[in-house]
């Protein structure tokens, strides 16, 4: 029998269906807010969903509205001052995974026990996270403590409606990507396993949907691909995404576009198993289980490319040169990584 353990992060309470933003003013209550910090970005600031759920605040609130894409440590510690200045003492996070993360960096720094209330706009799933990036000098850091994981997380579909269109999939591209990883590196883990497929086959099915049913299985489909972050580790393609995202200012389902194919490929060659298992949930068939896995590789590279996602290293400015910038940054060597690389130029 294999030995193996779960943790469980501490989330107290994750809200999920159709018109769960109308809870939002009872909890503020029933932790004891007095005066929350409301953090979103320009783009989400304007949104009609942001201006009814202001409205709907039932205390005092402070805005910061000028979170950007991988969070700047800037914007962080201008974030933290307000928090700080006008005695806020809960987050309401609105936004993608940038809003998400430099919401729990804040906490991090100034008040780790302050509860944080998470409504995502995107697919990353940074809410369901222990981990937060963010970025100082064009570089991408992080942090990782159980302790900053949003307590409370909303998962309704209005705000994703407003949602830009290529945002919305590039980030559902993201979680597939976390789906694919947390099979590589947790093979073994039946939980892991489960959570998966229904994460997969609801991205597959739903992603180019515009409906808020199709908005929120998507949603639940990214709840489920982050369900073991704890015990799964970064894989290849996480790993060169950090280190391209902020210094070449790809977001990060963008990102995943470009590494994810390749990387696909690689596992098809060296590790054919967790493919295979994801080939077989799609319904795919392959003669052995090296075929299935390429098959699978080759059906999430045409999802991305019939989205019209298909994007290379070369269209952001990286080329040959910067190979061992980014090997250097995934700790590998150059010559390990170059093959791999050299397939998303």
């Amino acid at each position: 029998m294999v030995q193996m353990k779960f943790n469980y992060l501490p989330i107290r309470r994750v809200y999920h269906g159709s018109g769960v933003l109308k809870e939002i003013p009872d909890l503020l209550k029933e932790i004891g807010t007095r005066k929350v910090m409301v953090m979103s970005s320009n783009s989400v600031s304007k949104t009609t969903f942001y201006g009814d759920l202001l409205s709907n605040i039932p205390c005092e609130y402070a805005e910061f509205r000028e979170v950007t894409q991988h969070s700047p440590m800037e914007e962080i510690e201008h974030a933290t001052e307000l928090m700080k200045n006008r005695n806020c003492d809960t987050i309401l996070s609105v936004g993608g995974g940038g809003v998400q993360d430099a919401a729990k960096v804040v906490r991090y720094y100034y008040d780790i026990e302050a509860p944080q209330i998470a409504i995502p706009t995107t697919l990353s799933a940074a809410e369901f996270s222990h981990i937060a990036g963010y970025s100082i000098g064009g570089e991408k850091t992080g942090i990782r403590d159980p302790r900053i994981t949003p307590q409370y997380i909303f998962l309704d579909p209005e705000p994703a409606m407003e949602t830009p269109q290529k945002l919305w999939r590039t980030s559902g591209i993201r979680a597939l990507d976390h789906v694919i990883e947390t099979v590589v590196s947790n093979f073994k883990s039946e939980p892991a396993r489960i959570m998966a497929r229904e994460a997969m086959k609801k991205l597959f099915v739903n992603i180019r949907g515009n409906t808020s049913q199709e908005k929120h299985e998507c949603q639940l489909a990214a709840w489920y691909s982050y369900f073991e972050v704890f015990d799964a580790p970064f894989g290849l393609s996480h790993l060169i995404g950090r280190a391209i995202g902020a210094k070449w200012e790809i977001p990060h389902g963008v990102t995943s576009c470009i590494t994810l194919p390749a990387v696909l490929k690689h596992y098809a060659e060296v590790n054919p198993d967790p493919l295979a298992l994801m080939g077989s949930w799609l319904g795919l068939s392959g003669s052995d289980r090296t075929e299935l896995a390429k098959q699978f590789a080759r059906a999430v590279d045409s999802l991305i490319k019939n989205m019209g996602f298909s994007q290379r290293l070369g269209d952001y400015g990286i080329g040959r040169d910067d190979f061992p910038y980014i090997a250097g940054k995934i700790n590998s060597p150059e010559s390990e990584v170059a093959e791999l690389l050299e397939d998303m130029i």
